[in-house]
């Protein structure tokens, strides 16, 4: 199963809804790009201090080739 763009926007906009997150009234969150909706997930939760989980490939093959 692949997950598009659009999907994972909507993902991430269900999760910014979900985190109780308001953007202010200058602030489109369905004009944001995918990265900047992305990075504003990571930083609302590190703000309410909820864990974040990221994937890093770098990490993984490093991991892989020890």
């Amino acid at each position: 199963m692949t997950i598009n763009s659009n999907q994972r926007k909507q993902f991430l906009l269900n999760e910014l809804k979900r985190i109780g997150y308001k953007p202010n009234e200058n602030e489109s969150l369905t004009d944001k790009s995918l990265y900047d909706l992305e990075m504003l997930v990571i930083s609302v939760k590190g703000e309410r201090g909820n864990s974040i989980e990221t994937y890093n490939a770098r990490m993984a093959i490093e991991e892989e080739a020890e």
